[in-house]
């Protein structure tokens, strides 16, 4: 076991934090598409934070056990841990921040990379540390997540290692049990929203980003599920926007699969269309149930890769970064709207 203390990359600024605990709020990085004005933005943002009233979920706790304890790191920093899950050895990066204190609970964020990715890779492109949550960087087996054709686990047990994890999380650390977060890129990203389908009981919120949503990710999904929010590059030509096929199987287009969340949720039927910057639509599907939101962000210049990833480490043609790797957007920084989109959210009651 190793101990990382983390050496930060700067990504979201004191307002950005506040407005993370607004219901479906799209946090636009300050690195913005070329010639959008910042205080169009700070305006949109403002106007959001002074309309939408924050805080009025019913508190639920997430029943998720107990596991053994961890030989975690101490606050501000990371480190590697092992458990055992359904007979496997399974490993994940825990990274603690550097205010957690035992008596105050803190919230949980689940980060699964993708396909050929570690999760040492995923804490680089993505740089979730500096979260005010224990954020936990899943390692796949053999670099992958059920429900792709490559997988090498079967159905079930990456969602198995999920519960393990949190139930060990919980016998280590004040778990905020009504805030536990996924998130997930490319194959990691179709992975998140199995969570989102088969275990609403206990995430909050998922969100995925240029997510490859093949059949295994659906299905038996339990009614309604969870808040979700889906980020994808039209110009991704890995996982195609609008759907596709890849190794030998098909896969659902990014709006199609939020389509169907906003249906299980119960949300109106046309999703209300927002310009956020030249490059990003923003479209929200309302009156869903429970206090829960469905929000898809369509980012007309990003490529199958980590928007705002400046690192290089998130984008390639079937892992990471390589002489195939494709355009990051930096019209919005997705560590941002992930965090901004998911604190916003409690369990909700079922």
């Amino acid at each position: 076991m190793s101990t990382t203390h983390l050496h930060r990359r700067p990504r979201l600024s004191a307002v950005a934090f506040g407005l993370a605990v607004v219901v479906g709020v799209c946090v636009v990085s300050s690195r913005s598409a070329v010639g959008e004005a910042p205080g169009v933005l700070d305006a949109h943002r403002n106007r959001v934070v002074a309309e939408v009233p924050a805080g009025t979920m019913t508190q639920v706790e997430a029943e998720i056990g107990q596991g053994p304890v961890l030989s975690g790191p101490a606050p501000g920093s990371s480190t590697t841990v092992t458990i055992d899950s359904g007979g496997r050895s399974r490993q994940a990066i825990v990274s603690v921040p550097v205010d957690y204190s035992p008596g105050s609970p803190v919230p949980v964020l689940l980060a699964y990379p993708g396909y050929q990715q570690t999760a040492s890779e995923m804490q680089k492109f993505a740089a979730l540390d500096d979260m005010p949550a224990v954020v936990v960087y899943m390692q796949g087996v053999q670099d992958a997540w059920e429900g792709a054709p490559y997988a090498v686990t079967s159905d079930g047990e990456d969602l198995q290692f999920t519960r393990d994890m949190l139930a060990a999380l919980n016998s280590t650390y004040n778990i905020d049990r009504s805030r536990i977060y996924a998130t997930g890129m490319s194959n990691g990203g179709g992975f998140a929203a199995k969570l989102a389908c088969r275990m609403p009981d206990v995430f909050a919120a998922v969100a995925s980003v240029s997510a490859a949503y093949y059949p295994g990710t659906g299905g038996d999904c339990v009614t309604p599920s969870t808040s979700f929010l889906d980020i994808h590059g039209v110009q991704d030509s890995t996982i195609a926007y609008e759907g596709g096929s890849r190794h030998g199987e098909t896969y659902q287009s990014a709006r199609g699969r939020t389509e169907e969340m906003a249906e299980r949720d119960g949300c109106s039927l046309d999703p209300v269309t927002t310009a956020l910057a030249d490059d990003v639509r923003r479209m929200q599907w309302t009156m869903c149930s429970g206090d829960r939101d469905v929000v898809h962000l369509r980012v007309e210049d990003g490529g199958h890769t980590w928007p705002g990833d400046d690192t290089g480490a998130s984008g390639g043609a079937d892992g990471p970064a390589s002489d195939a790797a494709e355009a990051t957007s930096f019209s919005l920084d997705a560590s941002t709207e992930v965090w901004a989109f998911v604190s916003a959210h409690r369990l909700a009651a079922r």
